[in-house]
Protein backbone atom coordinates (compact mmCIF):
# COMPACT_ATOMS: atom_id res chain seq x y z
CA UNK A 1 0.00 0.00 0.00
CA UNK A 2 2.80 2.42 0.91
CA UNK A 3 4.51 2.23 -2.47
CA UNK A 4 1.19 2.88 -4.24
CA UNK A 5 0.78 6.28 -2.58
CA UNK A 6 2.30 7.99 -5.61
CA UNK A 7 -0.24 6.30 -7.88
CA UNK A 8 -3.20 7.29 -5.69
CA UNK A 9 -1.79 10.81 -5.47
CA UNK A 10 -1.58 11.03 -9.27
CA UNK A 11 -5.16 9.78 -9.69
CA UNK A 12 -6.62 12.20 -7.12
CA UNK A 13 -4.58 15.10 -8.50
CA UNK A 14 -5.67 14.25 -12.02
CA UNK A 15 -9.35 14.29 -11.02
CA UNK A 16 -8.95 17.59 -9.16
CA UNK A 17 -7.13 19.15 -12.13
CA UNK A 18 -9.84 17.90 -14.47
CA UNK A 19 -12.59 19.64 -12.49
CA UNK A 20 -10.57 22.85 -12.11
CA UNK A 21 -9.78 23.03 -15.83
CA UNK A 22 -13.41 22.41 -16.80
CA UNK A 23 -14.58 25.32 -14.63
CA UNK A 24 -13.82 27.45 -17.71
CA UNK A 25 -16.95 25.98 -19.31
CA UNK A 26 -19.23 27.48 -16.65
CA UNK A 27 -21.30 30.49 -17.67
CA UNK A 28 -21.84 33.48 -15.35
CA UNK A 29 -24.98 33.48 -13.21
CA UNK A 30 -27.55 36.27 -13.43
CA UNK A 31 -26.27 37.61 -10.08
CA UNK A 32 -22.70 37.74 -11.41
CA UNK A 33 -23.76 39.68 -14.50
CA UNK A 34 -26.11 42.05 -12.64
CA UNK A 35 -29.82 42.83 -12.64
CA UNK A 36 -30.16 46.60 -13.09
CA UNK A 37 -31.65 48.29 -16.15
CA UNK A 38 -28.12 49.00 -17.40
CA UNK A 39 -27.16 45.32 -17.25
CA UNK A 40 -27.71 42.64 -19.88
CA UNK A 41 -30.75 40.57 -18.94
CA UNK A 42 -30.93 37.01 -20.24
CA UNK A 43 -34.60 36.93 -19.14
CA UNK A 44 -35.44 39.77 -21.51
CA UNK A 45 -33.33 38.24 -24.26
CA UNK A 46 -35.19 34.95 -23.86
CA UNK A 47 -38.50 36.79 -24.22
CA UNK A 48 -37.26 38.35 -27.46
CA UNK A 49 -36.28 34.88 -28.64
CA UNK A 50 -39.86 33.64 -28.26
CA UNK A 51 -40.82 36.00 -31.08
CA UNK A 52 -37.66 35.75 -33.17
CA UNK A 53 -37.73 31.92 -33.19
CA UNK A 54 -41.47 31.33 -33.17
CA UNK A 55 -41.28 29.41 -36.46
CA UNK A 56 -38.87 28.77 -39.35
CA UNK A 57 -38.13 32.07 -41.09
CA UNK A 58 -35.81 31.63 -44.07
CA UNK A 59 -35.11 34.56 -46.37
CA UNK A 60 -38.08 35.63 -48.45
CA UNK A 61 -40.72 33.87 -46.33
CA UNK A 62 -43.71 35.60 -44.65
CA UNK A 63 -42.31 34.48 -41.28
CA UNK A 64 -39.00 36.17 -42.14
CA UNK A 65 -40.83 39.46 -42.66
CA UNK A 66 -42.59 39.07 -39.29
CA UNK A 67 -39.21 38.62 -37.56
CA UNK A 68 -37.84 41.62 -39.47
CA UNK A 69 -40.76 43.79 -38.36
CA UNK A 70 -40.45 42.62 -34.74
CA UNK A 71 -36.75 43.54 -34.61
CA UNK A 72 -37.38 46.90 -36.28
CA UNK A 73 -40.15 47.66 -33.77
CA UNK A 74 -37.82 46.77 -30.89
CA UNK A 75 -35.26 49.36 -32.00
CA UNK A 76 -38.00 51.93 -32.53
CA UNK A 77 -39.39 51.27 -29.04
CA UNK A 78 -35.98 51.96 -27.44
CA UNK A 79 -35.58 55.09 -29.58
CA UNK A 80 -32.81 53.79 -31.83
CA UNK A 81 -33.05 54.92 -35.47
CA UNK A 82 -33.39 51.94 -37.81
CA UNK A 83 -33.51 51.38 -41.56
CA UNK A 84 -33.88 48.46 -43.97
CA UNK A 85 -31.22 47.90 -46.62
CA UNK A 86 -32.80 46.13 -49.57
CA UNK A 87 -31.00 44.52 -52.49
CA UNK A 88 -32.35 42.14 -55.16
CA UNK A 89 -31.10 38.59 -54.70
CA UNK A 90 -30.37 38.32 -58.43
CA UNK A 91 -27.80 41.12 -58.10
CA UNK A 92 -25.77 39.29 -55.42
CA UNK A 93 -23.08 36.73 -56.20
CA UNK A 94 -24.33 33.37 -54.88
CA UNK A 95 -27.90 34.61 -54.72
CA UNK A 96 -29.18 31.71 -56.81
CA UNK A 97 -29.56 29.57 -53.66
CA UNK A 98 -31.96 32.12 -52.16
CA UNK A 99 -33.80 32.43 -55.50
CA UNK A 100 -34.42 28.68 -55.47
CA UNK A 101 -36.54 29.02 -52.33
CA UNK A 102 -38.46 32.01 -53.71
CA UNK A 103 -36.58 34.94 -52.19
CA UNK A 104 -36.48 38.12 -54.26
CA UNK A 105 -34.70 40.58 -51.97
CA UNK A 106 -32.22 40.62 -49.14
CA UNK A 107 -33.43 42.86 -46.32
CA UNK A 108 -30.76 43.83 -43.78
CA UNK A 109 -31.75 45.68 -40.61
CA UNK A 110 -29.40 48.55 -39.74
CA UNK A 111 -29.82 50.41 -36.44
CA UNK A 112 -27.62 53.15 -35.03
CA UNK A 113 -26.83 54.77 -31.68
CA UNK A 114 -25.17 58.07 -32.52
CA UNK A 115 -21.84 58.86 -30.88
CA UNK A 116 -21.12 62.26 -29.38
CA UNK A 117 -17.82 62.59 -31.28
CA UNK A 118 -19.25 61.62 -34.67
CA UNK A 119 -19.14 58.46 -36.77
CA UNK A 120 -15.43 58.10 -37.58
CA UNK A 121 -14.68 55.47 -34.89
CA UNK A 122 -17.81 53.37 -35.09
CA UNK A 123 -18.44 49.90 -33.67
CA UNK A 124 -20.35 47.20 -35.55
CA UNK A 125 -22.34 44.44 -33.84
CA UNK A 126 -23.77 41.89 -36.22
CA UNK A 127 -25.72 38.62 -36.39
CA UNK A 128 -28.13 37.13 -38.95
CA UNK A 129 -31.88 36.98 -38.35
CA UNK A 130 -32.87 34.43 -41.02
CA UNK A 131 -33.09 30.70 -40.30
CA UNK A 132 -32.78 27.52 -42.29
CA UNK A 133 -35.95 26.28 -44.00
CA UNK A 134 -36.86 23.53 -41.51
CA UNK A 135 -35.83 25.09 -38.19
CA UNK A 136 -37.01 28.03 -36.06
CA UNK A 137 -33.33 28.88 -35.60
CA UNK A 138 -33.54 29.69 -31.89
CA UNK A 139 -29.79 29.34 -31.47
CA UNK A 140 -28.69 29.83 -35.08
CA UNK A 141 -28.81 32.72 -35.04
CA UNK A 142 -31.52 33.69 -32.61
CA UNK A 143 -28.96 33.82 -29.80
CA UNK A 144 -26.93 36.39 -31.72
CA UNK A 145 -29.99 38.45 -32.64
CA UNK A 146 -31.38 38.70 -29.10
CA UNK A 147 -27.89 39.38 -27.73
CA UNK A 148 -27.70 42.43 -29.97
CA UNK A 149 -31.28 43.51 -29.17
CA UNK A 150 -30.71 43.34 -25.41
CA UNK A 151 -27.27 44.96 -25.67
CA UNK A 152 -28.83 47.87 -27.56
CA UNK A 153 -31.54 48.23 -24.89
CA UNK A 154 -28.96 48.28 -22.08
CA UNK A 155 -26.80 50.82 -23.88
CA UNK A 156 -29.78 53.17 -24.22
CA UNK A 157 -29.99 53.27 -20.40
CA UNK A 158 -26.48 54.77 -20.30
CA UNK A 159 -25.11 58.18 -21.28
CA UNK A 160 -24.57 58.63 -25.03
CA UNK A 161 -21.44 56.86 -26.26
CA UNK A 162 -18.42 58.73 -27.54
CA UNK A 163 -18.28 56.52 -30.66
CA UNK A 164 -21.22 55.55 -32.86
CA UNK A 165 -22.56 52.01 -32.54
CA UNK A 166 -24.14 50.19 -35.49
CA UNK A 167 -26.33 47.10 -35.05
CA UNK A 168 -26.66 45.12 -38.29
CA UNK A 169 -28.95 42.10 -38.46
CA UNK A 170 -28.33 40.47 -41.82
CA UNK A 171 -30.68 38.43 -43.95
CA UNK A 172 -29.87 35.39 -46.10
CA UNK A 173 -26.84 34.12 -44.18
CA UNK A 174 -28.08 30.55 -44.41
CA UNK A 175 -28.37 30.83 -48.21
CA UNK A 176 -24.78 31.84 -48.87
CA UNK A 177 -23.92 34.87 -46.68
CA UNK A 178 -25.74 37.09 -49.17
CA UNK A 179 -26.93 39.58 -46.53
CA UNK A 180 -23.35 40.27 -45.44
CA UNK A 181 -22.35 40.46 -49.10
CA UNK A 182 -25.07 43.06 -49.69
CA UNK A 183 -23.96 45.03 -46.64
CA UNK A 184 -20.53 45.48 -48.24
CA UNK A 185 -22.29 47.99 -50.52
CA UNK A 186 -22.73 50.31 -47.55
CA UNK A 187 -19.36 52.00 -47.86
CA UNK A 188 -20.81 54.99 -46.01
CA UNK A 189 -21.02 52.82 -42.89
CA UNK A 190 -18.09 50.45 -43.38
CA UNK A 191 -15.63 53.28 -43.93
CA UNK A 192 -16.49 54.51 -40.43
CA UNK A 193 -16.21 51.14 -38.69
CA UNK A 194 -13.11 50.50 -36.54
CA UNK A 195 -14.08 47.21 -34.88
CA UNK A 196 -16.55 44.41 -35.78
CA UNK A 197 -18.16 41.92 -33.38
CA UNK A 198 -20.11 38.99 -34.85
CA UNK A 199 -22.28 36.45 -32.99
CA UNK A 200 -23.00 32.94 -34.31
CA UNK A 201 -24.04 29.50 -33.04
CA UNK A 202 -23.36 25.91 -34.00
CA UNK A 203 -25.66 24.20 -31.54
CA UNK A 204 -28.10 25.21 -28.83
CA UNK A 205 -25.99 25.02 -25.68
CA UNK A 206 -22.48 25.32 -24.28
CA UNK A 207 -20.19 28.21 -23.47
CA UNK A 208 -19.72 30.66 -26.34
CA UNK A 209 -16.10 31.32 -27.18
CA UNK A 210 -13.94 33.60 -29.23
CA UNK A 211 -13.18 31.26 -32.13
CA UNK A 212 -12.00 33.68 -34.81
CA UNK A 213 -10.31 37.07 -34.95
CA UNK A 214 -8.87 39.37 -37.56
CA UNK A 215 -5.14 39.05 -38.21
CA UNK A 216 -2.44 40.46 -35.90
CA UNK A 217 -4.70 39.86 -32.94
CA UNK A 218 -2.29 40.11 -29.97
CA UNK A 219 -3.48 43.48 -28.65
CA UNK A 220 -7.10 42.64 -29.45
CA UNK A 221 -7.01 39.46 -27.39
CA UNK A 222 -5.14 41.19 -24.56
CA UNK A 223 -7.88 43.82 -24.46
CA UNK A 224 -10.54 41.10 -24.55
CA UNK A 225 -8.84 39.44 -21.56
CA UNK A 226 -8.78 42.70 -19.61
CA UNK A 227 -12.39 43.76 -20.08
CA UNK A 228 -14.45 40.55 -20.34
CA UNK A 229 -14.99 39.01 -16.89
CA UNK A 230 -15.55 35.44 -18.15
CA UNK A 231 -13.33 35.11 -21.23
CA UNK A 232 -13.24 31.78 -23.09
CA UNK A 233 -10.93 31.73 -26.10
CA UNK A 234 -8.47 29.35 -27.72
CA UNK A 235 -5.81 30.22 -30.25
CA UNK A 236 -5.97 26.63 -31.48
CA UNK A 237 -9.66 27.11 -32.35
CA UNK A 238 -8.89 30.28 -34.27
CA UNK A 239 -6.12 28.56 -36.21
CA UNK A 240 -8.18 25.41 -36.79
CA UNK A 241 -11.14 27.42 -38.08
CA UNK A 242 -8.90 28.99 -40.74
CA UNK A 243 -8.32 25.48 -42.12
CA UNK A 244 -12.03 24.54 -42.15
CA UNK A 245 -14.55 25.15 -44.97
CA UNK A 246 -17.13 26.77 -42.65
CA UNK A 247 -18.10 30.41 -43.16
CA UNK A 248 -20.03 33.07 -41.24
CA UNK A 249 -20.96 36.68 -42.03
CA UNK A 250 -17.61 37.56 -40.48
CA UNK A 251 -15.98 35.79 -43.44
CA UNK A 252 -17.51 38.33 -45.82
CA UNK A 253 -16.81 41.30 -43.59
CA UNK A 254 -13.13 40.40 -43.12
CA UNK A 255 -12.39 41.75 -46.60
CA UNK A 256 -12.73 45.22 -45.08
CA UNK A 257 -9.52 44.55 -43.10
CA UNK A 258 -11.17 45.89 -39.94
CA UNK A 259 -10.24 44.47 -36.55
CA UNK A 260 -12.86 42.07 -35.30
CA UNK A 261 -14.06 39.27 -33.04
CA UNK A 262 -16.22 36.28 -33.96
CA UNK A 263 -18.07 34.43 -31.16
CA UNK A 264 -20.06 31.20 -31.21
CA UNK A 265 -21.18 28.36 -28.96
CA UNK A 266 -20.74 24.79 -30.18
CA UNK A 267 -22.60 22.54 -27.72
CA UNK A 268 -25.73 20.64 -28.70
CA UNK A 269 -24.77 19.96 -32.29
CA UNK A 270 -27.82 17.72 -32.70
CA UNK A 271 -29.94 20.92 -32.73
CA UNK A 272 -27.86 22.64 -35.42
CA UNK A 273 -30.06 23.29 -38.49
CA UNK A 274 -32.62 20.88 -37.02
CA UNK A 275 -36.31 21.18 -36.20
CA UNK A 276 -35.52 20.86 -32.47
CA UNK A 277 -33.71 24.22 -32.49
CA UNK A 278 -36.69 25.98 -30.92
CA UNK A 279 -37.12 28.17 -27.84
CA UNK A 280 -38.09 25.24 -25.64
CA UNK A 281 -34.61 23.78 -26.14
CA UNK A 282 -32.73 27.05 -25.68
CA UNK A 283 -30.05 27.56 -23.03
CA UNK A 284 -30.43 30.80 -21.09
CA UNK A 285 -26.92 30.47 -19.65
CA UNK A 286 -25.46 30.47 -23.16
CA UNK A 287 -27.40 33.63 -24.02
CA UNK A 288 -26.23 35.25 -20.76
CA UNK A 289 -22.62 34.47 -21.62
CA UNK A 290 -23.05 36.05 -25.06
CA UNK A 291 -24.24 39.18 -23.30
CA UNK A 292 -21.26 39.01 -21.00
CA UNK A 293 -19.08 39.38 -24.10
CA UNK A 294 -21.14 41.93 -26.02
CA UNK A 295 -21.83 44.59 -23.42
CA UNK A 296 -18.33 44.91 -21.86
CA UNK A 297 -16.67 44.96 -25.29
CA UNK A 298 -19.00 47.64 -26.63
CA UNK A 299 -18.70 49.73 -23.45
CA UNK A 300 -14.92 49.70 -23.87
CA UNK A 301 -14.77 50.39 -27.60
CA UNK A 302 -17.49 53.04 -27.56
CA UNK A 303 -15.31 55.26 -25.35
CA UNK A 304 -11.95 54.68 -27.08
CA UNK A 305 -10.16 57.53 -28.80
CA UNK A 306 -8.66 57.34 -32.32
CA UNK A 307 -5.12 56.80 -31.02
CA UNK A 308 -6.17 53.69 -29.11
CA UNK A 309 -7.82 52.26 -32.21
CA UNK A 310 -4.76 53.10 -34.26
CA UNK A 311 -2.46 51.33 -31.79
CA UNK A 312 -4.48 48.11 -32.15
CA UNK A 313 -4.76 48.39 -35.92
CA UNK A 314 -1.05 48.99 -36.42
CA UNK A 315 0.15 46.34 -33.96
CA UNK A 316 1.86 43.32 -35.44
CA UNK A 317 1.90 39.77 -34.23
CA UNK A 318 -0.63 37.12 -33.33
CA UNK A 319 -1.47 35.81 -29.89
CA UNK A 320 -1.33 32.41 -28.25
CA UNK A 321 -4.15 32.19 -25.74
CA UNK A 322 -6.06 29.67 -23.66
CA UNK A 323 -8.09 29.57 -20.42
CA UNK A 324 -6.78 27.82 -17.31
CA UNK A 325 -10.03 28.02 -15.39
CA UNK A 326 -13.06 30.26 -15.02
CA UNK A 327 -12.07 33.94 -15.37
CA UNK A 328 -8.41 33.12 -16.15
CA UNK A 329 -7.16 33.58 -19.71
CA UNK A 330 -3.46 33.26 -20.55
CA UNK A 331 -2.26 35.42 -23.45
CA UNK A 332 1.25 35.74 -24.88
CA UNK A 333 2.85 36.59 -28.20
CA UNK A 334 3.22 33.98 -30.92
CA UNK A 335 6.82 35.21 -31.16
CA UNK A 336 7.56 33.23 -27.98
CA UNK A 337 6.64 29.87 -29.57
CA UNK A 338 10.02 29.24 -31.22
CA UNK A 339 12.10 30.47 -28.23
CA UNK A 340 10.11 28.12 -25.97
CA UNK A 341 10.77 25.30 -28.41
CA UNK A 342 14.52 26.10 -28.33
CA UNK A 343 14.43 26.01 -24.51
CA UNK A 344 12.73 22.63 -24.77
CA UNK A 345 15.36 21.28 -27.17
CA UNK A 346 18.21 22.47 -24.92
CA UNK A 347 16.53 20.77 -21.97
CA UNK A 348 16.04 17.63 -24.05
CA UNK A 349 19.73 17.42 -24.97
CA UNK A 350 20.72 18.04 -21.33
CA UNK A 351 18.32 15.46 -19.96
CA UNK A 352 19.30 12.70 -22.36
CA UNK A 353 23.00 13.46 -22.04
CA UNK A 354 22.88 12.87 -18.29
CA UNK A 355 20.37 10.07 -18.64
CA UNK A 356 22.64 8.00 -20.91
CA UNK A 357 25.89 9.11 -19.23
CA UNK A 358 24.74 7.98 -15.81
CA UNK A 359 23.25 4.85 -17.39
CA UNK A 360 19.84 5.64 -16.00
CA UNK A 361 18.49 5.10 -19.50
CA UNK A 362 19.75 2.45 -21.91
CA UNK A 363 19.57 2.92 -25.67
CA UNK A 364 18.14 -0.51 -26.43
CA UNK A 365 15.49 -0.43 -23.72
CA UNK A 366 14.61 3.16 -24.57
CA UNK A 367 14.20 2.41 -28.30
CA UNK A 368 12.12 -0.70 -27.63
CA UNK A 369 9.86 1.10 -25.17
CA UNK A 370 9.33 3.93 -27.68
CA UNK A 371 8.39 1.45 -30.40
CA UNK A 372 6.13 -0.46 -28.02
CA UNK A 373 4.35 2.73 -26.97
CA UNK A 374 3.81 3.80 -30.59
CA UNK A 375 2.47 0.33 -31.33
CA UNK A 376 0.09 0.65 -28.39
CA UNK A 377 -1.18 3.98 -29.69
CA UNK A 378 -1.78 2.49 -33.14
CA UNK A 379 -3.67 -0.43 -31.56
CA UNK A 380 -5.84 1.94 -29.52
CA UNK A 381 -6.62 4.02 -32.60
CA UNK A 382 -7.63 0.99 -34.68
CA UNK A 383 -9.75 -0.41 -31.83
CA UNK A 384 -11.77 2.78 -31.42
CA UNK A 385 -12.01 3.37 -35.16
CA UNK A 386 -13.71 0.00 -35.55
CA UNK A 387 -15.74 0.37 -32.34
CA UNK A 388 -17.29 3.66 -33.46
CA UNK A 389 -18.37 2.11 -36.73
CA UNK A 390 -19.88 -0.85 -34.88
CA UNK A 391 -21.74 1.44 -32.46
CA UNK A 392 -23.00 3.50 -35.38
CA UNK A 393 -24.74 0.39 -36.68
CA UNK A 394 -25.95 -0.83 -33.26
CA UNK A 395 -27.42 2.54 -32.19
CA UNK A 396 -28.53 3.46 -35.73
CA UNK A 397 -26.75 6.78 -35.22
CA UNK A 398 -27.45 9.82 -37.36
CA UNK A 399 -24.61 10.79 -39.70
CA UNK A 400 -24.80 14.32 -41.09
CA UNK A 401 -23.52 15.72 -44.38
CA UNK A 402 -20.06 16.28 -42.87
CA UNK A 403 -19.80 12.60 -41.79
CA UNK A 404 -20.25 13.53 -38.13
CA UNK A 405 -21.77 10.78 -36.02
CA UNK A 406 -24.47 11.78 -33.53
CA UNK A 407 -25.83 9.33 -30.95
CA UNK A 408 -27.88 12.05 -29.24
CA UNK A 409 -28.20 11.62 -25.47
CA UNK A 410 -25.82 8.65 -25.58
CA UNK A 411 -22.86 10.73 -26.78
CA UNK A 412 -21.49 11.94 -23.39
CA UNK A 413 -21.90 8.50 -21.82
CA UNK A 414 -20.17 6.73 -24.72
CA UNK A 415 -17.32 9.26 -24.69
CA UNK A 416 -16.84 8.92 -20.91
CA UNK A 417 -16.75 5.13 -21.09
CA UNK A 418 -14.27 5.27 -23.98
CA UNK A 419 -11.94 7.60 -22.07
CA UNK A 420 -12.08 5.38 -18.97
CA UNK A 421 -11.47 2.27 -21.06
CA UNK A 422 -8.51 3.96 -22.75
CA UNK A 423 -7.00 4.72 -19.33
CA UNK A 424 -7.39 1.06 -18.35
CA UNK A 425 -5.71 0.01 -21.62
CA UNK A 426 -2.87 2.41 -20.90
CA UNK A 427 -2.29 0.95 -17.44
CA UNK A 428 -1.98 -2.55 -18.86
CA UNK A 429 0.23 -1.43 -21.78
CA UNK A 430 2.40 0.67 -19.47
CA UNK A 431 2.86 -2.16 -16.99
CA UNK A 432 3.89 -4.52 -19.76
CA UNK A 433 6.29 -2.04 -21.40
CA UNK A 434 7.88 -1.10 -18.06
CA UNK A 435 8.41 -4.76 -17.22
CA UNK A 436 9.96 -5.61 -20.58
CA UNK A 437 11.97 -2.42 -21.20
CA UNK A 438 12.48 -0.87 -17.77
CA UNK A 439 10.41 1.83 -16.07
CA UNK A 440 13.05 4.55 -16.58
CA UNK A 441 13.39 3.77 -20.27
CA UNK A 442 9.62 3.88 -20.65
CA UNK A 443 9.31 7.15 -18.70
CA UNK A 444 11.89 8.84 -20.92
CA UNK A 445 10.29 7.51 -24.11
CA UNK A 446 6.95 9.07 -23.13
CA UNK A 447 8.70 12.42 -22.78
CA UNK A 448 10.14 12.03 -26.28
CA UNK A 449 6.65 11.65 -27.71
CA UNK A 450 5.60 14.96 -26.17
CA UNK A 451 8.84 16.62 -27.29
CA UNK A 452 8.20 15.54 -30.88
CA UNK A 453 4.60 16.82 -30.75
CA UNK A 454 5.79 20.12 -29.24
CA UNK A 455 8.35 20.64 -32.01
CA UNK A 456 5.93 19.71 -34.81
CA UNK A 457 3.16 22.00 -33.54
CA UNK A 458 5.61 24.85 -32.93
CA UNK A 459 6.25 24.93 -36.67
CA UNK A 460 2.94 23.83 -38.16
CA UNK A 461 0.15 24.63 -35.68
CA UNK A 462 1.41 27.31 -33.31
CA UNK A 463 -2.01 27.94 -31.80
CA UNK A 464 -1.96 24.56 -30.02
CA UNK A 465 1.79 24.27 -29.37
CA UNK A 466 1.42 25.50 -25.78
CA UNK A 467 -0.51 22.34 -24.83
CA UNK A 468 2.58 20.21 -25.55
CA UNK A 469 5.51 22.57 -25.01
CA UNK A 470 4.64 23.91 -21.55
CA UNK A 471 3.92 20.54 -19.85
CA UNK A 472 7.03 18.83 -21.19
CA UNK A 473 9.31 21.77 -20.27
CA UNK A 474 7.99 21.65 -16.69
CA UNK A 475 8.33 17.88 -16.59
CA UNK A 476 11.93 17.83 -17.85
CA UNK A 477 12.94 20.53 -15.38
CA UNK A 478 11.54 18.46 -12.52
CA UNK A 479 12.98 15.18 -13.78
CA UNK A 480 16.53 16.56 -14.11
CA UNK A 481 17.36 16.59 -10.35
CA UNK A 482 16.14 12.99 -10.07
CA UNK A 483 18.38 11.90 -12.97
CA UNK A 484 21.32 13.74 -11.37
CA UNK A 485 20.50 11.92 -8.11
CA UNK A 486 20.52 15.14 -6.11
CA UNK A 487 20.10 14.32 -2.42
CA UNK A 488 16.96 16.40 -1.90
CA UNK A 489 15.24 14.94 -5.01
CA UNK A 490 13.65 12.12 -3.05
CA UNK A 491 10.58 11.34 -0.97
CA UNK A 492 8.31 14.43 -1.08
CA UNK A 493 10.04 15.71 -4.22
CA UNK A 494 8.72 12.69 -6.09
CA UNK A 495 5.22 14.01 -5.45
CA UNK A 496 6.30 17.37 -6.89
CA UNK A 497 7.61 15.62 -10.01
CA UNK A 498 4.35 13.70 -10.46
CA UNK A 499 2.31 16.86 -9.94
CA UNK A 500 4.59 18.73 -12.35
CA UNK A 501 3.54 16.38 -15.11
CA UNK A 502 -0.08 15.58 -14.18
CA UNK A 503 -1.34 19.12 -13.59
CA UNK A 504 0.00 20.95 -16.69
CA UNK A 505 -0.73 18.12 -19.12
CA UNK A 506 -4.34 17.69 -17.99
CA UNK A 507 -4.97 21.39 -17.42
CA UNK A 508 -3.98 22.29 -20.97
CA UNK A 509 -4.86 19.26 -23.09
CA UNK A 510 -8.05 17.88 -21.50
CA UNK A 511 -10.21 20.94 -22.42
CA UNK A 512 -8.88 20.79 -25.98
CA UNK A 513 -9.93 17.15 -26.19
CA UNK A 514 -13.40 18.09 -25.02
CA UNK A 515 -13.70 20.91 -27.54
CA UNK A 516 -12.55 18.68 -30.37
CA UNK A 517 -15.27 16.23 -29.36
CA UNK A 518 -17.90 19.01 -29.23
CA UNK A 519 -16.82 20.30 -32.65
CA UNK A 520 -16.46 16.94 -34.39
CA UNK A 521 -18.82 14.70 -32.35
CA UNK A 522 -18.16 11.12 -31.25
CA UNK A 523 -16.80 10.39 -34.73
CA UNK A 524 -13.51 11.83 -33.49
CA UNK A 525 -13.29 9.26 -30.64
CA UNK A 526 -10.14 7.54 -32.03
CA UNK A 527 -8.27 10.87 -31.80
CA UNK A 528 -9.67 11.50 -28.30
CA UNK A 529 -8.47 8.04 -27.29
CA UNK A 530 -4.97 8.75 -28.61
CA UNK A 531 -4.79 12.07 -26.74
CA UNK A 532 -6.04 10.35 -23.58
CA UNK A 533 -3.26 7.79 -23.93
CA UNK A 534 -0.68 10.51 -24.58
CA UNK A 535 -1.61 12.08 -21.23
CA UNK A 536 -1.93 8.79 -19.33
CA UNK A 537 1.26 7.01 -20.47
CA UNK A 538 3.69 9.59 -18.97
CA UNK A 539 1.75 9.73 -15.67
CA UNK A 540 1.84 5.95 -15.26
CA UNK A 541 5.46 5.76 -16.47
CA UNK A 542 6.76 8.46 -14.13
CA UNK A 543 4.87 7.01 -11.18
CA UNK A 544 6.26 3.52 -11.92
CA UNK A 545 9.79 4.89 -12.27
CA UNK A 546 9.65 6.87 -9.02
CA UNK A 547 8.07 3.97 -7.15
CA UNK A 548 10.99 1.80 -8.33
CA UNK A 549 13.40 4.53 -7.16
CA UNK A 550 11.84 4.48 -3.70
CA UNK A 551 12.36 0.71 -3.44
CA UNK A 552 16.10 1.04 -4.10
Amino acid sequence: MKKRKLLFFAILLGLLTFFISFSQFLSPSQQEVGETEKDFSSDRALNYLKEVAKEPHPIGSPANKKVRDYIVKHFQNIDVPVEIQTKPVKDISGGEYASEIGAENVENIIAKIQGTSGDDNAILLTAHYDSEIETPGASDDGYGVVTIMETARALKQMPAPKNTIYFVLTDGEEQGLIGASAFLDRKDILDQIRVMINFEARGNTGVPMLFETSSNDLKMVQLYKQIVPYPVAYSFATEMYKKMPNDTDFTELKVTKKIGYNFANMGGLEAYHAAIDHVGNSDEETIRHFGDYALPLVKKYMMMDPKEFQAIEESKGNAIYFPLMKKTLIVYSEKLVIPLMIVLLVLTVTIFFFSFKKKVTHIKGFALSLLAMIGSLVSIFIFYFLLIRLLTIVFNARIDEDSMVIFGTYDPLILTLMVLLTIVFCFFFAKWISKKCGSTNFAMSTQVLWIVLAVITSFTFKGISYAFTIPVIISLLLILPILLKVKWAKALYHYVAVAGWTVPSMLLLAPIMYLIYVAQTISIAPIIAILTAIITFPIVAIVSWLMAEEEV
